[in-house]
């Protein structure tokens, strides 16, 4: 069981954040399942998942992912997800 903290943050302020529990057994579809549910409740598209992120989740249990790693254009600066717990 996998807890995932996500956040959308604007200048450095949280604007929303949600946590989510993910009770799959592999890594990979844990995070693929948090993506798809802070995409549904943040209202925004899932960001594109790239070699940097698997370092940053790798070295510090968190992704940060920019306005580029999207496709559509967002009105935040960052949006962020960390495991809590496992």
């Amino acid at each position: 069981m996998l807890k995932f903290w996500g956040k959308i943050l604007k200048k450095e302020k949280i604007l929303r954040a949600e946590t989510f529990v993910s009770n799959k057994e592999q890594m990979s579809d844990a995070l693929l399942e948090c993506l798809e549910f802070f995409a549904a409740k943040f209202n925004m598209e899932a960001p594109m998942w790239h070699s940097q992120h698997t370092k940053q989740m790798g070295l510090f249990h968190k992704a940060v992912f920019k306005p580029d790693d999207f496709i559509d254009k967002v009105d935040f600066d960052k949006f962020e997800i960390q495991i809590l717990s496992d």
